[in-house]
């Protein structure tokens, strides 16, 4: 069975969200800000009606989406396992290995603006589209019989960096993370 919903942008005031309703998941928001989480961390949170708050918290040197790179992942309260092989060659390789309450999770990239939640019996394609204001959106297309944890994890990836996933974003933003820290430290000593 394939379902699928829509998330639109909105801006809030300090922050920017997904925001859509599923008619199987009821209303459902992704937040993404450098306000959300502790002091010199970024986060990402999933929220919704029927499914659980999912919550990212990560860092992030010049986008207000974290890095996968140090995350660690709260699900309802409850810290979930994150692993990747960052020196993996290929995406299938690079995925993002999640483990919750008994079950293995796979995120991967399959393009810049596209990625693939997965578990036995699932496949969750989330899609980035979209360029200015009140046009980006996300749809989520489900391949397969979902809960609520699946919907809550596959969301929150899209307030998330995912360059990481791919080799060429990983050394994109490894390279930026160089610049990046070597300008901050010019001029002191």
């Amino acid at each position: 069975m394939i379902t699928q919903f829509e998330l639109k942008e909105v801006r809030e005031e300090r922050a920017l969200c997904w925001s859509g309703t599923s008619e199987e998941f009821g209303d459902v928001e992704v937040h993404y800000s450098a306000d959300l989480g502790p002091m010199g961390s970024t986060c990402a949170r999933a929220q919704g009606s029927v499914i659980p708050t999912a919550f990212l918290i990560g860092w992030s040197v010049f986008d207000d989406k974290p890095r996968l790179t140090g995350a660690q992942l709260q699900l309802d309260g409850e810290e979930v396992k994150l692993r990747r092989k960052p020196w993996a060659v290929r995406r299938k390789g690079r995925a993002l290995r999640i483990t919750y309450d008994g079950k293995e999770y796979r995120c991967r990239a399959t393009r810049r603006k596209q990625y693939v939640l997965t578990r036995p019996g699932l496949a969750v394609t989330v899609t980035e589209s979209g360029i200015g204001k009140n046009r980006r959106r996300v749809l989520v297309l489900i391949d397969g019989s979902a809960v609520p944890v699946d919907i809550s994890l596959a969301v929150l990836f899209s307030g998330v960096n995912r360059a990481q996933l791919t080799l060429g974003g990983a050394f994109r933003t490894g390279f930026s993370t160089v610049f990046n820290f070597s300008m901050d430290n010019v001029g002191r000593v």
